[in-house]
């Protein structure tokens, strides 16, 4: 028993395909007709001239360029404020602690740290106490 719906399907496609069919034929012709007018059989180029005048193609997509870091602000710490919160923290009775992270950053007093690390340290000062 034939369907008549998969009959008139099959015959769409057979249609379809006679018409790419014929579509495929013309263009041969056209691409015949191109070779003759241009001749190009004394102007095939060597593959050398190929590859110089013609880029190459990737199908691997360029890779996006890296965002440029914005601009981080940084931190400038005096040697006086981290004095102030060292004498805070130390009146609040944290001087051992205090010792111990001057000792930390390599020094055993606060004239002696490198001031790139005041942030740091004062960052470890202020969280002294702080319950957790």
């Amino acid at each position: 028993m034939a369907n008549p719906e998969v009959d008139k399907c099959f015959n769409a496609l057979m249609d379809a395909a006679d018409a790419l069919e014929q579509v495929a034929g013309k263009v041969a012709e056209a691409a015949c007709q191109l070779h003759k007018l241009f001749d190009w059989d004394d102007q095939i180029p060597t593959e050398a001239a190929t590859e110089a005048s013609v880029p190459a193609l990737s199908l691997v997509p360029a890779p996006e360029p890296e965002p440029e870091p914005s601009p981080v602000a940084t931190v400038t710490v005096s040697f006086e404020q981290v004095r102030a919160v060292l004498a805070d923290k130390s009146r609040d009775g944290h001087t051992a602690a205090i010792r111990g992270l001057l000792a930390q950053f390599g020094a055993p007093k606060l004239s002696e740290i490198d001031p790139a690390h005041y942030p740091a340290l004062l960052a470890e000062v202020e969280a002294l106490g702080v319950a957790s």
